[in-house]
C-alpha cells in the first residue's frame, strides 16, 4: 500500500500558522488539493525571525523511492575550480530554486502532505524528497552546459568567474540570457555581481588565495568542550571541512578520532578526557593562526613540496 501518515498533533496556533502556509502555497497554485491515498505528515520549523517554515517528514516515501543517480559538484572540487587566480566573481541565487520546477502530472499524487486541515500534493518540486536535489542539478547543469568554463551550479546557486572585467561582462550576459530563456527567477536581494571576493561554500575566495570563512571559524570557536558523542562528532565535522588548512590536522585529531570511532553498541562509553581536551583546544587554536590561506602556485618561483614518510 502507498505509505501514509496521520497528521501530528499540532497547538491551535501551529495549525493557525500551518493553514496560512498551505493557503499561500495554493494561491500561487505550487499545490493542490488531494485525494491520493498517499500522505507525509507535515510540521512547522521554528525560523530565526520568529516566523514558521513548513516541511514535510517524507521519510516512508523516500525509502521506496528509486534514487536519481545524477551527481551533486563535489564542493572540495568546486573550490580549487574556483580557486585559480580569477579577477571577478558574481553569484546568482534562484527564487525558491525548486518550486520553479515541476513535477510531473502522473507523479504528483505521490507527494502528498497531511495536515489537520486535509491533503495537499504539490505541483512542484518540494523539499525533503530525495530527488529533489539531484532532479534540480541535473535541469541546470543541462540548461547552463554552454557556461561549463566560466559558470558553476551548486544546487540553487550560481557562481561565475572570469580573469578579466570585459570577460566577466560577456559570462554574466551569457548565464543571465539562458535562465531568462528558460524562465528562471533570481532572488536579487541575494545576488551578488562583480565582486572580487565571494563567500561560497564556508570558504572566502579572491584573486590571492583560499581561505575560511570567518564566519565559519567564529562559529566554530565558540563550540563548547563536547560532552555527548554527537557534540564531538559536531566539532570534528565542522573543523575537518578546513583540514587542509591544518598542519598536521590527522595527527592533532587522532585522540578526539579515537573516542568517537565507536560502535553502535559502545556508544554509551563515550568519554572526553585529557587527551581529547588538549586536541580540542590546539584545533581551535591552529583554525585562528595566520596565515591561514591557500595561496596559488606562481609559475615563476620554483614550487617546494615537503612530505612526510609513511611509516
Amino acid at each position: 500500500p502507498p505509505p501514509s501518515s496521520k497528521p501530528y498533533y499540532s497547538t491551535p496556533a501551529k495549525q493557525d500558522a500551518m493553514y496560512k502556509i498551505t493557503q499561500e502555497l495554493l494561491q500561487f497554485e505550487l499545490i493542490r488539493p488531494s485525494y491520493s491515498p498517499y500522505a507525509a505528515p507535515a510540521l512547522l520549523v521554528a525560523k530565526h525571525d520568529g516566523t514558521w517554515r513548513m516541511v514535510v517528514d517524507y521519510k516512508k516515501l523516500n525509502n521506496i523511492t528509486i534514487k536519481d543517480n545524477h551527481p551533486l559538484p563535489n564542493m572540495e572540487q568546486t573550490i580549487q575550480v574556483l580557486g585559480n587566480g580569477y579577477q571577478f566573481f558574481s553569484k546568482f541565487d534562484m527564487k525558491s530554486g525548486f518550486w520553479q520546477i515541476p513535477i510531473e502530472e502522473e507523479d504528483r499524487h505521490k507527494t502528498v502532505f497531511i495536515t489537520p486541515e486535509g491533503l495537499y500534493e504539490w505541483n512542484v518540486l518540494a523539499q525533503g524528497l530525495k530527488n529533489s536535489p539531484p532532479s534540480f542539478e541535473r535541469v541546470m547543469a543541462d540548461i547552463l552546459s554552454p557556461c561549463r568554463q566560466f559558470a558553476l551550479v551548486y544546487i540553487d546557486d550560481i557562481v561565475v568567474y572570469s580573469r578579466s572585467f570585459e570577460e566577466h561582462l560577456k559570462h554574466i550576459h551569457q548565464v543571465l540570457s539562458i535562465l531568462s530563456q528558460h524562465n528562471f527567477q533570481l532572488n536579487p536581494s541575494k545576488c551578488s555581481i562583480f565582486r572580487q571576493q565571494i563567500d561560497y561554500l564556508s570558504h572566502t575566495i579572491s584573486a590571492q588565495g583560499v581561505k575560511p570563512n570567518n564566519e565559519k571559524i567564529q562559529a566554530i570557536i565558540k563550540l563548547r568542550e563536547p560532552s555527548t558523542l554527537a557534540e564531538a562528532n559536531k566539532f570534528l565535522g565542522a573543523i575537518s571541512w578546513y583540514r587542509k588548512f591544518i598542519p598536521r590536522f590527522a595527527s592533532v585529531a587522532a585522540p578526539i578520532h579515537r573516542i568517537t570511532n565507536l560502535t553502535k553498541a559502545n556508544r554509551n562509553k563515550f568519554s572526553w578526557g585529557e587527551p581529547q581536551q588538549a586536541a580540542f583546544l590546539q584545533l581551535k587554536q591552529l583554525l585562528i593562526t595566520s596565515p591561514l590561506f591557500l595561496d596559488y602556485p606562481d609559475e615563476d618561483h620554483p614550487v617546494i613540496l615537503t612530505t612526510d614518510a609513511s611509516k
